[in-house]
């Protein structure tokens, strides 16, 4: 009986997704994983500042491993997003039995998936680390800290794929809420284990990567508990967890362009690094830097990605396309107003923010023009970041992988390829904001077309 209680109230939670006012299910749905994102950007930048205590070459071997972790968890978030679209429009249309077989699948394709990406990686690892940027001063430490990361994939992959099963049922709380327990776990764990704190031996860089391993694997602990406890609204069965190819193609159709946009930023940040490795390991710091601020900008916008994204497809599942329209016109509005702000912020403050990691002057002297040009993009992230998850609610699988890759195939990494070239480190700065214009331009376009196409306004508020 308790079970079955429990059970319902679960699908009374997720049919309030097309009940509640927007606002209120926007806020709901989207702060928990503000807090969760923000508190991850936290631990990227404190495991920054905590590698330029060590030495610029560790700042720099974080700049070289971030596009290969990139990769990893864009595979990751891909099961993790793909299922979470098909779960909600089944969701949405009554269709609760074919919701678990979904659920069993995406975790039975993540463990296959990733023992398949360990195994390439760790076979591979310092060849693409050297491709990635890193030079002989670079890439002990680069290593060191990769070998930890790759290890611990499926840990990774694991907890992207339970965060977005939970918080597509309708317990956004209980979702960023272990992403919370995770990065607080980091945030602890990582110094400790860097410098060495009592009992505990000084691993240096590679105590980074241990600290959030630690954090993910406390993460997946809290939502499997919760799974075990029988309070979620799936209910497995053996024959569930089996890879169905029709599945596995639905989650991936929309989840590749989650794959693909984190994908192909880890190649831009490739060429970006590897531009800046050619003008010296100081350049190549601070290129680590900027990527740490701008995830402060970015988590908060796909946060509100994140909460929005179930709710359009619930939404859009039950016909209800005037609550779909105010969703995307209210998330975009928030997420420019937020970019503004930290544009604001990186300009008045960009010597107090660079100095925090280090304070060498040829670091500082690189690093405060560089800071002020790519914060120009800031306005344009959130935008593009929340028409991006409209286009995976709605199951769009063409426009949203377009849509996702067009900052960083389309225009970035012709950017990247020409302007360092041309215009030196300048052009390698000014490639991010240039870039934004021109995909905030496109992705606002094509998001014109479809809601005219599909008939669904452009408005603050449904009737």
């Amino acid at each position: 009986m308790r079970a079955r209680d429990d059970k319902a109230a679960g699908y009374e939670r997720s049919e309030a997704m097309g009940r509640e006012p927007i606002s209120k299910l926007l806020l709901r749905f989207s702060v928990p994983a503000i807090i969760a994102g923000e508190t991850a950007a936290g631990y990227n930048l404190f495991d920054a500042i905590w590698c330029g205590r060590l030495s610029t070459e560790a700042l720099a071997a974080l700049t070289v491993a971030n596009p290969l972790m990139m990769i990893y968890r864009a595979i990751g978030s891909g099961i993790g997003v793909g299922a979470a679209s098909l779960i909600a429009r089944l969701l949405g249309a009554g269709k609760k039995e074919e919701a678990n077989r979904a659920a069993g699948c995406s975790i039975s394709f993540f463990f296959i998936l990733s023992g398949l990406v360990t195994i390439i990686c760790l076979m591979n690892l310092e060849m693409l680390l050297r491709l990635f940027g890193a030079d002989d001063s670079v890439l002990p430490y680069a290593k060191s800290y990769m070998l930890v990361e790759t290890y611990s994939i499926a840990v990774d992959f694991f907890l992207v794929v339970l965060v977005d099963l939970v918080r597509v049922e309708g317990r956004p709380m209980l979702a960023n809420g272990s992403l919370i327990a995770a990065s607080t776990a980091d945030l602890i764990w990582s110094p400790i284990l860097v410098f060495g704190v009592g009992p505990f031996p000084t691993l240096g860089i590679a105590g980074a990567a241990f600290g959030t391993t630690i954090g993910r694997g406390i993460g997946v602990a809290v939502l499997l508990v919760y799974l075990g406890l029988g309070k979620s609204i799936y209910r497995f069965k053996p024959g569930y967890f089996l890879p169905n190819p029709k599945t596995v193609t639905e989650i991936y159709s929309v989840g590749i362009s989650q794959t693909v946009r984190a994908s192909s930023a880890s190649v831009s940040q490739i060429l970006a690094s590897r531009a800046a490795a050619s003008f010296g390991v100081v350049p190549l710091a601070v290129l680590g830097v900027l990527f740490k601020v701008s995830m402060i900008v970015f988590t908060f916008c796909m946060g509100i990605g994140q909460g929005m994204l179930p709710l359009v497809a619930y939404n859009f599942a039950a016909q209800k396309k005037e609550r779909v329209g105010e969703l995307v016109v209210k998330a975009g509005l928030t997420s420019t107003v937020w970019g503004a702000l930290w544009w604001a912020v990186a300009t008045l403050l960009s010597t107090q923010l660079m100095s925090v990691f280090d304070t060498n002057p040829d670091f500082l002297a690189a690093g405060l023009p560089a800071l002020q040009m790519f914060a120009l993009g800031f306005f344009t992230i959130g935008l593009q970041q929340n028409l991006s998850a409209f286009f995976q609610a709605t199951g769009k699988a063409l426009p949203s992988l377009v849509v996702a890759s067009s900052r960083q195939i389309i225009f970035l990494i012709p950017c990247l390829l020409i302007m360092p070239g041309i215009f030196g480190l300048t052009g390698l700065w000014a490639a991010y904001p240039l870039s934004d214009a021109f995909s905030v331009v496109l992705t606002v376009a094509w998001t014109g077309v479809a809601f005219r196409a599909l008939g669904i306004p452009f408005r603050l508020r449904s009737t």
